[in-house]
């Protein structure tokens, strides 16, 4: 009896929450890592741009990413395994945080653990995470640290905890441009609060505002002597084109925005409203004895609705219309610790807390389920039409090796940023080369020209392959510059399927090394 005690409660203890957590993402880690070396969304440009250390790579996206699976690759190479590993840290580092928070503003210990579990039932995070992230994962983590060094910040006031906010917010600058909206909603919901206003010291602030400027700086630098086109950039892409009409572009946006807060709501919302309703609007309210307790959560609660807003007045004013749900982690950051600080505040019975949990554990082998079946049978039944994770490029570097042997040193135009990143996993001596990105590194004395045909029999020719992938036609190389030309054919994987159910031809052109194209 003794020892199903101790096990019911170590769920929901501090080391239980932190053990069950790291071994949630170690299984995804190994799982992603042993299953397929290819590189899939994000992935594969990032592993082209990080054959080099620069102050920046893009104007849409700050470097910190970049930054860290840089040094990342300095112990594991250019591989899956690099990106997999600085993702699921990044991403431990964000539970851990969010965790801290949620014991400030949950008193029940239960419910503070289900909060941080919760976030593997916002789709986003609980399958997307997994697929595909790169950026995104240094946003949470840092956005985590934001929110937990801010409370920190609030109660303690000292040159420690102003370090670590400071730290957090440069750190935060760095990651994406619309981590903005954490710190923005979560100073607005202490500015306007009379408990929380007390605590705020003008001049800590400042300090913490000169360390998160320094930190941030390198960026800012790049930006200014490269002249790049920083916000009108921002707002270009943002827009997805012009429309005549600007009040429908904003209710185009609006609209957009709502359908995707509401997309990345799922399944959470839904079903902890569901179980949970009793506790969420009629159960008998407790006594919270802890005034630092309901402080905390009102503060927490009140951010979410200033980053909602926020971003309803963003859209308005920049006409914004390219929003996804993927770009709604700093808006709903809070909404699982929120939502159950409200749960907190009433009785809530142990059935709808087992019947949640065990919930979770179903949603969680369901995900396992899905992305080891997409793994053993790439086909469209079961990982969609593109199964990018599963596309044999390791085959179409090893028959390269195979049939070039001066292939190691050479230089490689990838006319699309997958092959390019992939290729790099196979050749990372190589020079690599993809639309957007030019390394510094000298030319080579060979050069090969790389695109993907398309699969099962579909050819695409290297000039369509040029303008699909923004090339422009007159980079093509001339018959005189063209040394060789090859047809490379790479089967899929499948656990039961023949070895050629599927196969992807890419093009190989090997030509000189001073053309256009290869510099």
């Amino acid at each position: 009896m003794l020892e199903a005690t101790v096990l019911t409660r170590f769920w929901w203890r501090p080391v239980g929450v932190i053990l069950l957590i790291a071994g949630y993402l170690l299984l995804h880690l190994l799982l992603r890592g042993y299953f397929s070396p290819t590189l899939s969304t994000d992935e594969m440009f990032e592993n082209v741009f990080v054959q080099e250390l620069r102050l920046g790579y893009q104007v849409r996206q700050p470097p910190l990413y970049e930054w860290m699976l840089y040094g990342t690759q300095k112990i594991f190479g250019p591989n899956i395994w690099s990106f997999v590993t600085l993702k699921y840290l990044l991403v431990l580092c964000f539970s851990l945080f969010l965790y801290g928070v949620a014991r400030q503003a949950i008193a029940d210990e239960k419910l503070a653990a289900l909060s941080v579990f919760s976030y593997v039932a916002l789709y986003q995070i609980g399958f997307n995470l997994h697929e595909g992230m790169t950026h995104t994962s240094v946003l949470m983590a840092a956005s985590g640290a934001t929110l937990y060094c801010f409370l920190w910040f609030l109660k303690e006031k000292t040159i420690g905890a102003t370090a670590c906010f400071g730290l957090a917010l440069g750190l935060g600058m760095l990651s994406k441009h619309s981590y903005i909206l954490v710190p923005a909603s979560i100073f607005l919901a202490a500015l306007t609060d009379g408990y929380w206003r007390k605590q705020l010291r003008l001049s800590l602030l400042i300090v913490a505002g000169v360390i998160a400027v320094i930190v941030y700086s390198p960026y800012l630098y790049w930006i200014i002597i490269y002249d790049q086109v920083f916000v009108g950039s921002a707002i270009d892409l943002m827009r997805e084109g012009e429309q005549a009409n600007s009040l429908a572009r904003v209710f185009s946006g609006e609209l957009r925005l709502l359908i995707s807060l509401v997309g990345f709501s799922v399944p959470f919302l839904p079903l902890v409203i569901l179980i949970f309703f009793p506790s969420l609007f009629r159960g008998e309210r407790r006594e919270i004895t802890d005034p630092h307790t309901m402080a905390t959560g009102r503060l927490l609660q009140r951010a979410l609705l200033f980053a909602l807003a926020l971003a309803f007045v963003g859209v308005l004013l920049s006409g914004a219309q390219y929003i996804k749900e993927r770009h709604m982690h700093p808006v709903l950051l809070l909404l699982p610790i929120v939502v159950f600080f409200q749960i907190s505040l009433r009785r809530c019975s142990n059935r709808s807390v087992k019947i949640y949990s065990g919930v979770l554990v179903l949603f969680v082998l369901a995900v396992i389920g899905v992305r080891v079946a997409g793994f053993l049978a790439p086909d469209p039944l079961f990982c969609g039409g593109y199964c990018r994770q599963m596309k044999p490029f390791y085959k179409l570097g090893e028959q390269l090796k195979v049939q070039f042997p001066e292939i190691g040193q050479a230089t490689f135009v990838s006319l699309d940023q997958y092959t390019g990143g992939n290729l790099r996993v196979s050749l990372p001596n190589a020079r690599h080369i993809i639309r957007g990105f030019h390394p510094n590194s000298a030319q080579r004395q060979n050069c090969f020209i790389v695109w993907d045909m398309g699969d099962d029999g579909v050819q695409r020719s290297m000039q369509d392959a040029l303008v699909s992938g923004g090339f422009a036609v007159n980079q093509a190389p001339t018959p005189d510059e063209v040394q060789a030309s090859r047809q490379i054919s790479a089967s899929w994987p499948h656990l039961w399927k023949a070895d050629n159910f599927r196969t992807t031809i890419f093009g190989v052109e090997k030509v000189d090394g001073d053309s256009e194209i290869c510099r």
